[in-house]
């Protein structure tokens, strides 16, 4: 099903605090992240003020569809050049199109904005929509960690 609305990115701000960690907290999003299970209002706080403030090697923007938040694209700088990825889709906004066309403006972004040569994607490999939505955008399979697939995709 594709959905005709305009999808966009906004980096983070303090009003999107309360959002993020209930996108955070919706089982369909932990389940394939690293830590599977609830976040305190605490952890998330003191996790995400510093990314927010410009204090982190992190950098994170708000999927919204016609102007409503619907998911989250974070980029972890590593060094200069090599960025690892991560996004997540509120699951009534899943399967339409829009995690795809999300990611699509997001890597524009960093090519447009940063000296990023290479994005890493690592992705639980129970995650099937997010395996086929990164080889659909050019990612290819680079790596194996227990239970993690590594994609890479340079973008130079």
């Amino acid at each position: 099903m594709r959905n005709n609305a305009k999808v966009c990115l906004e980096k983070i701000s303090f009003s999107d605090i309360e959002f993020l960690w209930y996108l955070r907290n919706q089982p369909g999003v932990y389940k394939y992240s690293r830590r599977k299970r609830i976040v305190s209002w605490k952890e998330h706080v003191s996790w995400i003020l510093p990314i927010i403030l410009g204090e982190s090697n992190k950098e994170l923007f708000i999927i919204k569809n016609s102007q409503v938040p619907i998911g989250q694209i974070r980029f972890d700088y590593r060094n200069k050049n090599d960025a690892e990825i991560s996004i997540s889709i509120y699951n009534k906004f899943q399967a339409k199109g829009l995690a795809k066309e999300a990611l699509s403006l997001a890597i524009k972004k960093i090519k447009n904005r940063k000296r990023i040569e290479k994005l890493t994607a690592e992705i639980n490999k129970k995650n099937l929509s997010s395996i086929k939505l990164f080889e659909k955008l050019e990612f290819e399979l680079k790596n194996k960690k227990d239970k993690w697939l590594i994609y890479e995709r340079k973008i130079n």
